[in-house]
């Protein structure tokens, strides 16, 4: 009995060293000068991400890679004060303690009332697995899309209903298919793969190209399926396509309403290899399944605004993950070496002071402050906030 309490004890020490750790002390802020009043708000082990501002600010949403009893959770939806503090979950009906919970991510929240739009990821059928793989010798990408379904949904904030009962949009990611028709090797079917750009970061990254947002008369949604903006009003069963929106992912629409910007990933020099995956058999390794892949790697990443009642997309400069300043004149962008800020009309920019390394902006409600993903040289994510002009 001591024995058994003793590893129920250490099981839960290891949950929670994984999902959270303390801030050093004393706390060393990055190798830059950072600005007054920029502070660091998490210290998950773990990786957190995508930022997203309350209805009144006072708090931020963000993704948590474990949190407490979800510690072995990829995507738990939490909220922190904006000044620091206590963090706690959001939907906790959803996401209840010591349960298998579903992900939730890329939180969106509705300018109006508060209500809350996320993504979650959906079990896809995969692609064959086995021991090795074997490859043509010019691919240059062991991981093939992992990303294949998804959906989003709206939810009021304080909710008691299943998530089932919210409204919901499915999505499908361009990606994986299964050719049953043809047979090499005896086998009883070949996989189709294609990787896009969207594909590739996700594999990486972990961010989703379908991250939501609000138009600001809180009944339409600007999102993506990977390969295309798509306009969806919440509670409606389908999602209109944009025109002129291809290869467009992580929109972001503008506060008055006019604009929608977005990041595409341009594609590079189309690649079609085959994979054979091996495992071992009884005289030695035999190939158990083939993948025909074609690839495209990423070429440049553009952050480009087109009309909301539709047009032609007009290109910013380089960059992903636009986010708007609330007087929709400023789009700020997430660059190599930080976040910057330019106008709407283009031209002008400048980068954003104590941003380096920082991804998925997030623009408070009073335009004061930014948050932001800052990650580090392990990949992981913390966020934090950096005061604006």
């Amino acid at each position: 009995m001591r024995r058994a309490i003793l590893a129920a004890a250490a099981a839960l020490l290891s949950i929670q060293v994984w999902a959270c750790r303390d801030a050093p002390s004393p706390w060393e802020p990055p190798a830059e000068e950072m600005p007054p009043g920029a502070r660091q708000l998490t210290f998950n082990e773990g990786d957190d991400r995508s930022p997203a501002w309350s209805l009144g600010g006072d708090s931020i949403l963000y993704v948590a890679e474990g949190f407490g009893d979800l510690a072995r959770s990829d995507g738990v939806l939490v909220s922190i004060p904006a000044e620091g503090g206590t963090v706690s979950t959001v939907f906790s009906v959803l996401q209840p303690a010591r349960a298998t919970a579903p992900e939730f991510l890329a939180p969106a929240v509705e300018p109006g009332t508060g209500r809350i739009a996320y993504a979650q990821l959906l079990g896809d059928q995969g692609v064959c697995t086995a021991q090795e793989t074997s490859c043509d010798a010019t691919d240059d990408a062991p991981a093939p899309p992992t990303l294949q379904r998804g959906r989003l949904r709206v939810r009021v904030p304080g909710a008691t209903t299943p998530g089932e009962q919210d409204p919901t949009l499915a999505l499908t990611f361009d990606g994986v298919e299964f050719d049953n028709s043809r047979h090499p090797f005896g086998l009883p079917g070949v996989w189709i793969t294609r990787l896009h750009p969207f594909q590739r970061r996700f594999n990486e990254t972990s961010l989703l190209p379908v991250r939501p947002s609000w138009h600001p008369d809180g009944a339409r949604l600007v999102t993506s399926d990977g390969l295309q903006l798509l306009v969806w009003t919440a509670g409606e069963g389908d999602a209109s396509p944009i025109p002129g929106t291809e290869d467009a992912n992580w929109p972001a629409w503008s506060p008055d309403g006019a604009t929608i910007a977005f990041t595409r990933l341009e594609r590079g020099p189309e690649l079609r290899t085959t994979c054979q995956r091996l495992s071992e058999g009884p005289t030695g390794l035999i190939v158990v399944c083939v993948e025909e892949r074609t690839q495209w790697p990423i070429g440049r990443a553009v952050v480009l605004v087109i009309p909301a009642a539709g047009g032609e997309p007009t290109e910013l400069l380089e960059g992903t993950d636009p986010a708007w300043s609330p007087d929709s004149e400023w789009v700020y962008v997430a660059r190599s070496d930080g976040i910057w800020r330019v106008a709407a009309a283009g031209g002008v920019l400048g980068r954003v002071d104590g941003t380096e390394g920082g991804t998925e902006p997030a623009v408070s409600p009073d335009g004061t402050e930014l948050a932001f993903t800052r990650r580090g040289a392990d990949g992981k994510g913390d966020i934090w906030v950096v005061p604006l002009p």
